[in-house]
């Protein structure tokens, strides 16, 4: 039975898992399915060329696999440097949750997030408000990197010395206002604990910067996709298809197949001068479905061992205790003075 203490964790989970938002998920789920049968359908049965993927070489294929088990790693970071100048946690026991939820958000339900929250709370002891406000600041800082690389392109174009410069700027200003958002009383007063994140320069950095690498290994492995199919995009294309494919894994009804789609839908708008000629939408089908295995042939199966350590974790560690959860106790600020 629980204790009082674990009301708060019990209540968010019950919460997130209520029939109203199973169903929703469920319903996202499926729509992603047909969105994906779709992409697949098109992809094969249109007027499209597998021979390249055929004859690939095995190093591209390797680049491929090792991009999408790079771009884990990379986020397995971002979550570690983040939470590391309030609570400390081992990077590898972050690089496990981290690949564990990966994988668990291709199920019909997203399980990923309350997996997380489940997991630090009861296995790294760590209080739900800092946790919560943790996921808060990924996204902040995954709104502030995606936005300066957006707003970079649109106003210089194709990338070089010019665009660096810009999207340098736009990732200092928007790191330093967040940092001064951080120590406005109004702001904290309404932040829930996200401005304990932000208070250090350290986890502000690793979060901008680390979702820059994010960014940057996700264009690669869109590149490599392209280079496997022989279809010719320019880098602002290549950068135009990593930002829509990054912004799905934040999508509220799932990231199944709801990325592929966007990214085939997507590359036959904005790049269909690069297809070749060929059916515009078949081909960037083939695209989508390439880049995204690269990626889902890696996680899945390292995801599923993973979450076995996991689970066999939460099962051996009791629930968190009074001290951790209670609402009169404090959470310590460790910012520096």
């Amino acid at each position: 039975m629980n204790s009082e203490a674990d009301q708060p964790l019990d209540n968010l989970r019950r919460k997130m898992l209520s029939p109203k938002r199973l169903a929703f998920q469920v319903f996202g789920f499926l729509l992603g399915a047909l969105l994906l049968a779709y992409c697949i359908k098109i992809a094969f049965y249109g007027d499209t060329d597998w021979s390249r993927i055929k004859s690939a070489s095995p190093l591209m294929i390797a680049a491929l696999l090792g991009t999408g088990l790079l771009g884990t790693i990379l986020d397995g970071l971002v979550f570690w440097g983040i939470i590391r100048p309030y609570h400390r946690l081992k990077v590898m026991d972050i690089q496990a949750v981290n690949m564990s939820a990966a994988c668990m958000n291709y199920a019909p339900v997203r399980l990923g997030t309350i997996f997380r929250i489940l997991y630090h709370a009861r296995v790294d002891r760590v209080p739900l408000v800092p946790i919560l406000a943790w996921f808060g600041a990924i996204i902040i800082t995954t709104a502030a990197c995606l936005g300066s690389v957006i707003l970079a392109t649109l106003i210089m174009g194709e990338p070089g010395i010019g665009w660096a410069i810009i999207l340098g700027l736009f990732l200092a200003l928007s790191g330093f206002g967040i940092w001064i958002l951080a120590r406005i009383p109004l702001a904290i007063r309404y932040a829930k604990g996200v401005d304990k994140m932000f208070g250090d320069p350290r986890a502000l950095v690793s979060g901008i910067v680390g979702r820059l690498l994010v960014l940057g290994n996700g264009c690669l492995r869109m590149a490599i996709a392209a280079q496997i199919l022989g279809i010719t995009l320019g880098t602002n294309e290549v950068i135009l298809l990593s930002v829509a494919a990054l912004m799905m894994g934040f999508n509220p009804l799932g990231r199944f197949g709801w990325r592929e789609a966007t990214v085939a839908f997507v590359t036959a708008k904005f790049a269909s001068d690069s297809l070749g000629g060929q059916d515009p939408l078949g081909v960037a089908s083939q695209l989508a479905l390439v880049e995204s295995a690269g990626e889902a042939l890696i996680v899945v199966p390292i995801g599923i061992a993973t979450s076995i350590w996991a689970f066999v974790r939460l099962l051996r560690n009791r629930p968190v205790d009074e001290v951790t959860n209670s609402p009169e106790a404090p959470v310590e600020d460790h910012r520096p003075a």
